[in-house]
């Protein structure tokens, strides 16, 4: 009985965390400590969990292209490279970055070798 209620009250404090970003979202001082999450996730290779992380940190700070770049990175370890062209972009069109123009082009590569390698393998087959 008493870990139930343990469990109700992490449960009612975690509710409590959320609803409190939530009231104060849309805000540039939010969403840095899920990005850093998300980062170290993604160096664990727990990469649908970090996705997850960068979501919400976009979703409570839509201001700072860097949560963008960080979804755009692991969108790509993902191989989900359209998903990731299109996050690079939106980070882009909010602010230049040497790094951001680097992923993009990588993004760009697999896309082009993606689309010749379905082009030899349609001529191929015929």
């Amino acid at each position: 009985m008493e870990s139930i209620l343990v469990s109700e009250r992490k449960a009612r404090t975690k509710d409590r965390g959320e609803r409190r970003e939530e009231a104060l979202r849309p805000s540039r001082y939010l969403g840095y400590d899920r990005d850093a999450l998300g980062v170290y996730l993604v160096s664990r290779g727990a990469y649908r969990i970090a996705e997850s992380q960068f979501r919400r940190a976009i979703w409570l700070n839509p201001f700072e292209p860097r949560f963008k770049d960080h979804l755009a990175c692991c969108l790509y370890k993902q191989e989900r490279y359209r998903e990731a062209k299109e996050w690079i972009l939106r980070a882009l069109a909010q602010k230049e970055d040497e790094e951001a123009r680097h992923i993009l082009a990588l993004i760009e590569q697999e896309l082009q070798a993606r689309e010749h390698n379905t082009a030899r393998a349609g001529t191929g087959a015929g």
